[in-house]
């Protein structure tokens, strides 16, 4: 009895219990395994994006200094902007001025128009030739350089008297420089030039036009020596008499009489001097050749005069 009771012992089933049946569940499962993300590959890919950025940079930067290149070229190494075409105006008197100033513009064709400097090239024509007033130089796209011009217009007629008795006629601008020869406009005060023992003492010879016929100083200082004598006495200029040599001026008034001027002193009180003696001399009843302003008195106020004869 002892003996089957020890085998019943030993024999007995295993029943599983709630701990037991729960471990066995979860032990069938598959092991968890934690995703790993291969940081290798995501380097990889960043390196990859970061030269596709780094080559279309630089195929941008190429394509921009290639049309940067390309458009240099065009504007400054090819035909599209070559001088081909020179264009000069002015009035219908000044074809000489023209002239010159189309030669030497004519030696830039085929350069690049947008080199050339219109201010540059004014500048030098304008010191080259005095006559010139004004000079306006533009660049007409694509192929032309257009000039306009204007010159110092004439103010006075000149007339030079030479020892032989030959004449010449002139008209001077107000840079005393030749605007015409042989012509004279009767709008213009008449200057009278007498060059008896002086350089210009030659009648074949002939000023040539923008050559200097008169100092301007010495214009300005004739024109405006008569224009104030018209303006304080009231008688109209008719000629001007400029003496080159003994430099004088003597001023044929509308009443046939000429004052005579020294140049070489003080003028506004040479005039002053008459103002004053009009007390004693009537300038426009007095049959007068002339007066004499050159001679100063002790006073400084000495006027000379001579009355014409009656059988003048």
């Amino acid at each position: 009895m002892g003996l089957f009771s020890f085998f019943k012992r030993k024999r007995r089933t295993y029943q599983a219990s709630y701990t037991s049946y729960k471990s066995t569940r979860f032990s069938r499962k598959k092991p968890f395994v934690p995703k790993v993300i291969p940081v290798a590959t995501d380097r990889t890919s960043r390196r990859r994006s970061e030269k596709a950025g780094r080559f279309f940079a630089y195929f941008k930067l190429f394509l921009i200094f290639f049309g940067i290149g390309a458009a240099l070229y065009g504007l400054f190494f090819t035909s599209l902007f070559e001088i081909q075409n020179i264009d000069v105006n002015g009035e219908a008197d000044t074809l000489d001025e023209q002239t010159a100033v189309s030669t030497y513009l004519q030696e830039f064709l085929g350069d690049n128009l947008l080199t050339f400097s219109p201010m540059k090239h004014e500048k030098t024509l304008l010191e080259q030739y005095g006559y010139l007033k004004t000079l306006d130089i533009d660049r007409n796209f694509f192929h032309t350089v257009r000039a306009t011009l204007e010159t110092y217009p004439p103010i006075a007629n000149v007339r030079i008297e030479f020892e032989d008795g030959s004449t010449q006629f002139y008209t001077i601008n107000e840079l005393g420089l030749v605007a015409g020869t042989g012509t004279t406009l009767e709008s213009l005060p008449l200057i009278v030039m007498d060059v008896t023992g002086t350089e210009m003492d030659l009648s074949v010879t002939t000023t040539e036009v923008n050559k200097e016929l008169i100092e301007q100083d010495t214009l300005i200082l004739l024109l405006e020596t008569a224009k104030d004598f018209e303006g304080k006495f009231d008688l109209q200029i008719l000629e001007i008499r400029y003496l080159k040599r003994a430099r004088e001026l003597h001023l044929l008034t509308e009443r046939n009489f000429a004052v005579w001027i020294d140049l070489t002193q003080d003028l506004p009180i040479q005039l002053a001097k008459l103002k004053k003696a009009l007390a004693e001399l009537n300038i426009y009843e007095a049959n007068l050749e002339y007066i004499d302003l050159r001679i100063s008195g002790q006073n400084g106020e000495k006027v000379i005069y001579k009355l014409r004869t009656e059988s003048e």
